[in-house]
């Protein structure tokens, strides 16, 4: 099966991309495209095309998942082709090629083999993280030849740690080989032996055991040689009885084969090969009277196209007449522009005459032009003209300044006087700033001395209502206590063993009353009657039986049955009546059962939940007994615990109030202690601050008062005194600054006014020379000079207008003559290209008659090539129509050579042939069919062979003898049930004395333990030794053919380098596990182990290659689909690997998806490769 298109519609982000895989010729399919270009969409896309869209995908993002759509286009394996979509649900998600009609889910099934999703992306499914896992595991398995060529050829990988795992967990379970006492086996074997031990121990009477044991042995035994006996019975009659129903069946099926036989054999046609048939010949018919047509409007075209005539040669020019008559819209404005421009400029001749006298001038443009003074002077002229106002203005500034300097420092000497200061006003400060930020120190000692009293009473009030002590603090403090929060854990272990009591209380309560309730409930069904249970049936069933076989062996076989049974089963006197109300008794109960399914339900259900709820009873018990032992326990451990301290502990809950006032009486004693502290540092601080005081009203040059120590009366006099020495310092230093400042300001002045008189002197000098070159006095002014150079600036601007107008009254006059020169030239052309057109260069709409003629000449031509267009029309659909008469001619040539036949023979009669010979063929399989279901599973041949050596007759006298003896052997059934049944009474008797029963239900529990331990190490081994030999067959089955075809794959990827691996070889070193080995160039080996990570994966690769081609050749071929497979190898190798995977596409389709560049490169000198791009290259 190949994929000849993939349509993804609705898929990913795709919206109606196919992407077209079609081609015999094409022997790979590559799918290139960037990343996000939706490589892994497409390559997602094909598994859930074949397989279905899983329940969970995330390729709904665009379209959302119900809107998901999938289709391609299939080619089978005859050829013929069958398109399908898939949609996402659950059920009828594949659709035929109109998206709506649905396939039967196994439409596919043909064409994938049988192989299912898991199995296609394994086998035909190999992407770059597969290929490293192959690698890697060939790594791990040491090169094992079994292991990897099992994992090559079935994509599975971790076979080393499946194997592992099975033995491990064989291991933990114990071998039969190696007793191992921790092992669960032999734990279930040690408690079945303890058991059996203490049974034989503890029984009442040995050899009764025994003895009882002995009797269910021989009881099952005979019951087991009688029940073979009946299957011996019931298989001869079961023989005879299929001979009897196949008999008929092998007889139709002689005589349909005898029919076929009688027809011959043909060629098989399918059923619409006639409807097609039909269709190509209406469809020849068709093709002939459209060639007809064609024909003739072929011939009617050229016929106009001739009268036509020729093309006219005037839309040449077409290019050079549209632009020039584009130009003589402008060209007639500069004519009319022309004047009114010549008039402008006479105009601005007679201002700047104008201007020019104003300056007394009478010079000509020109030589005004050249007389303008250069914009450098006219900037150096205005700057000097500014800079003469501003040192004028220095000047004047400067002799005020002087004269206000000299005044203060006339004031300031007027004005002064000696200023005296008396002590340090700077020590001072420091002195009270030390005493300031110890604070008001006074009051934190009064707060400090209350607190230590507070904290003294609270600790004697804590000590006299603590209790159970009756020390100080300190010995308080020394007692070895338990912590609180051990306290706590004891109270919360006990709070948890009473939620506990409490929750098992409930539980008992409740288990209780379930068990009254599920009694109370089979009661009331008791009370009903008998409660048709499986049981009760069974039992009536065994009372009926048993009376039939007594009656039928006493009454109609006239056989001895003992008067203890016979009086058992109550048959009496009168055996009839008892036994019909046996069989009504059973009727009864099974019609009951049907009819009071509810009752049944509810009797079911009530006893088994009764027994649930006396279990629960049981465990609650042993639960409770559990808990009281835990309880005295605790109470142990919990006086224990204070025993060091001297002390009887309360429960732990009181405990831990009380550890926690204990805890109080502690932080108390300690907040006492701290306060005490606090208090005598508090009162040095107090000392400290007034030292400080006293020191800062001496350097401020006051004396402290003798004997005055209240801190606050203190920091009052210091504060003051430091002000007023500050105070008296500041005016002094504030008197000597402002002369200072009144002295720099009057030797400023000075200076300035002296720089101000000599600039004005420069200035002066350089002002005359500039005067001169501007044509004006030294004298003159800087307004005067200024507006001198504003008469030149106008002289300049009117210039400048009247250079531009005379550019363009030169421009206008220059476009005028070359638009008629262009205009004379062009006319010459179209005349020497149709001397027809009557045109002439000198009239005024001369480009505008050009025009005209361009556009009719046009109109001539658009004719002229829709007649030729037509014409071309016509003998395309005349070559169209040939074609489809060939067609419908090769069609009928080619259902005839697809099928088979011959030009002479005659199809419908061979259809309806074939389709006789189809229905014979379905009637003998529907025949098979009832064989197989009547023959019990035998083949034909078996079943003929049996039937035909057997007389009829013979047969019928065998059957009714088979049935006499299973009569015989039903009928002694019940005896040999009753012993069995009365020996597991007297053993069942044995168990209930006391010890004994208790140890036989542990020994069989230990049995059935044990046994499921074996069973379970059974399974593992035998998992384990399957996988090793289905390893081992796949070597012994695939080593040499997929060995070969591997190593010239692999010497052909791995022919780079300077010593390649060149083939492959086995080696055979311990006999047991054989090794796949690399042999290089130079003769030497190349272990797996050995190898680089990129020829592993070739190697891999090779492996895979070959494995896929030997399946395809035995089983249905699939599409080998390949992602990024060349990630570790070079460009040599990539070419190679390319070229090994175009020879495995003459065996099956072959797409490698891919985002590398280099892989197109690769690609190219391959034949048979066709690239498919995703996105934008």
């Amino acid at each position: 099966m190949r994929i000849d298109r993939l349509d993804l519609e609705r898929y990913g982000h795709f919206t109606d991309h196919h992407l077209d895989f079609s081609g015999t010729d094409v022997r790979l399919h590559i799918v290139h495209g960037a990343n996000e270009a939706g490589k892994s969409t497409a390559l997602a896309a094909i598994c859930d095309l074949l397989f279905g869209v899983p329940e969970r995908t995330r390729l709904g993002f665009r379209h959302g998942n119900n809107a998901l759509r999938i289709g391609a286009v299939l080619r089978q394996p005859d050829g013929s082709l069958l398109e399908v979509k898939r949609r996402k649900g659950r059920q009828n998600t594949l659709l035929a090629a109109d998206g709506s009609t649905a396939l039967a889910d196994g439409t596919l099934a043909p064409l994938l083999g049988g192989i299912d999703r898991a199995q296609f992306e394994r086998l035909f499914g190999l992407d770059h993280a597969r290929l490293r896992a192959g690698g890697e595991a060939m790594l791990a398995a040491g090169g094992d030849l079994a292991r990897t060529l099992f994992q090559a050829g079935s994509g599975l990988t971790g076979i080393a740690d499946i194997m592992a795992g099975l033995m491990a967990d064989a291991d933990r379970l114990g071998s039969p080989h190696k007793r191992q006492g921790s092992k669960p086996l032999y734990e279930a074997l040690d408690a079945q032996q303890a058991a059996s031990a203490r049974m034989r121990n503890e029984a009442t009477k040995a050899e009764a055991w025994e003895a009882a044991e002995k009797r269910l042995a021989d009881a099952r035994a005979a019951l087991a040689g009688l029940q073979a006996e009946l299957e011996k019975a019931q298989r001869a009659q079961s023989r005879l009885e299929r001979i009897r129903r196949v008999r008929p069946l092998l007889a139709r099926l002689e005589a349909l084969a005898a029919e076929r036989a009688e027809l011959g054999e043909g060629p098989d046609l399918p059923a619409a090969l006639a409807e097609l048939w039909n269709g190509a010949a209406a469809r020849l018919l068709q093709a002939e009277r459209h060639r007809q047509q064609a024909a003739q409007q072929v011939e009617t075209a050229l016929a106009t196209l001739a009268d036509a005539g020729e093309a006219p040669r005037l839309p040449e020019l077409a290019t050079e007449i549209e632009a020039l008559f584009q130009r003589a819209g402008s060209v007639e404005k500069a004519r009319a522009d022309l004047p009114r421009r010549q008039r402008e400029l006479e105009m601005a001749d007679e201002r700047l005459a104008l201007l020019a006298g104003r300056l007394g001038r009478h010079d000509a443009p020109d030589a005004l032009e050249a007389a303008q003074p250069g914009r450098v002077l006219a900037a150096r002229i205005r700057e000097k003209a500014a800079a003469h106002g501003r040192l004028d203005g220095a000047r004047d500034a400067a002799s005020k300044r002087e004269m206000l300097a000299a005044r203060s420092l006339a004031d300031l000497a007027d004005g002064a006087g000696d200023v005296e200061t008396a002590g340090d006003p700077l020590a001072a400060e420091a002195a009270l700033a030390a005493a300031l930020r110890l604070g008001e120190v006074e009051t934190r000692l009064d707060e400090a001395a209350r607190e230590a009293d507070a904290r003294t009473d609270e600790l004697a009030d804590a000590l006299s209502r603590l209790g159970r002590f009756s020390g100080g603090a300190e010995a308080l403090a020394r007692l070895p206590l338990p912590d609180l929060a051990v306290i706590e854990s004891w109270a919360g272990r006990l709070g948890d063993l009473a939620q506990q009591r409490a929750k098992l209380r409930e539980a008992w309560d409740q288990a209780e009353a379930d068990a009254r309730k599920h009694a109370a409930t089979l009661a009331e069904l008791a009370a009903d009657g008998e409660v048709p249970t499986l049981a009760a049936i069974e039992e009536a069933r065994r009372l009926r039986d048993g009376a039939w076989q007594a009656i039928r062996r006493r009454m109609l076989e006239k056989l001895d049955v003992p008067d203890v049974e016979w009086s058992a089963l109550g048959l009496g006197e009168a055996p009839a009546p008892r036994f019909e109300a046996t069989i009504r008794t059973a009727d009864q109960l099974a019609d009951r059962r049907d009819r009071e399914a509810q009752r049944v339900s509810r009797h079911a259900r009530a006893s088994s939940d009764l027994a649930e709820a006396e279990a629960r009873l049981r465990a609650l018990e042993r639960d409770r007994n559990d808990l009281d032992q835990q309880g005295r326990t605790l109470e142990n451990d919990w006086q224990s615990l204070w025993r060091e301290s001297g002390l009887t502990p309360a429960e732990p809950a009181l405990m831990a109030g009380w550890r926690r006032q204990v805890e109080n009486v502690l932080a108390l004693h300690r907040q006492g202690r701290e306060a005490a502290r606090k208090q005598a540092g508090l009162a040095e601080e107090a000392a400290r601050c007034a030292g400080h005081l006293r020191d800062a009203m001496a350097l401020a040059g006051l004396p402290a008062a003798a004997g005055e120590t209240e801190l606050s009366r203190l920091r009052a006099r210091a504060d003051a005194a430091v002000k007023a020495c500050r105070e008296q310092t500041d005016k002094a230093e504030k008197r000597r600054q402002e002369q200072a400042r009144a002295e720099r300001a009057l030797r400023d002045a000075q200076r300035e006014k002296a720089e101000a008189t000599e600039a004005l002197e420069a200035w002066a000098a350089g002002w005359a020379g500039d005067m001169a070159a501007l044509g004006l006095p030294a004298g003159t002014s800087p307004a005067e000079a200024e507006a001198a150079l504003t008469a030149w600036e106008d002289i300049g601007q009117e210039l400048r207008a009247r250079h531009d107008l005379v550019h363009r009254i030169d421009r206008l006059s220059s476009d005028i003559k070359q638009f008629q020169d262009d205009l004379t030239i062009l006319v010459e052309k179209a005349a020497a290209l149709d001397p027809a057109l009557p045109l002439d260069a000198k009239a005024p709409d001369a480009a505008n008659q050009l025009l005209m003629a361009l556009d009719e000449a046009r109109r001539r031509e658009t004719r002229c090539g829709l007649l030729a267009e037509a014409a071309e029309k016509a003998r395309r659909s005349d070559a169209e129509a040939a074609g489809e008469l060939a067609e419908a001619q090769a069609e009928r040539d080619d259902l005839k050579r697809l099928h088979g036949l011959g030009p002479a023979d005659d199809v419908p009669a061979l259809v309806a042939l074939a389709s006789r010979r189809r229905e014979l063929q379905r009637a003998e399989q529907a025949a098979l069919t009832e064989l197989a279901q009547a023959g019990d599973g035998q083949s034909r041949a078996a079943l003929a062979a049996e039937a035909g050596g057997l007389d009829p007759d013979g047969a019928a006298a065998e059957l009714a003898a088979a049935g006499q003896e299973i009569n015989r052997l039903q009928a002694a059934l019940p005896q040999v049930s009753a012993d069995l049944r009365d020996a597991e009474r007297l053993l069942e008797e044995l168990r209930q004395r006391s010890g004994i029963g208790e140890a036989a239900q542990e020994a069989a529990a230990a049995e059935a333990k044990a046994a499921q331990h074996a069973a379970r190490w059974l399974r593992l081994r035998a998992a384990g030794l399957l996988l090793t030999q289905a390893v081992e067959r796949y070597r012994n089955r695939n080593e040499h053919p997929l060995l070969r075809r591997a190593s010239a794959i692999l010497a052909l990827m791995a022919a780079s380098g300077g010593n390649p691996v060149t083939h492959l070889k086995v080696d055979y070193g311990d006999g047991d596990h054989p090794v796949l080995l690399g042999v290089r160039r130079d003769g030497s080996d190349a272990q797996v182990q050995d190898m680089s990570e990129g020829l592993r994966d070739q190697l891999f690769l090779a492996l895979r290659i070959a494995a896929v081609e030997a399946h395809v050749t035995q089983a249905t071929p699939l599409p080998f689909i390949a992602d990024d497979l060349f990630i570790t190898s070079d460009e040599p190798r990539t070419a190679a690997g390319l070229a090994a995977l175009a020879e495995l596409g003459a065996s099956t389709q072959v797409v490698l998806f891919t985002h590398h560049r280099y892989v197109l490169d690769a690609a190219e000198g391959l034949e048979g490769v066709k690239v498919h791009r995703l996105g934008n290259d």
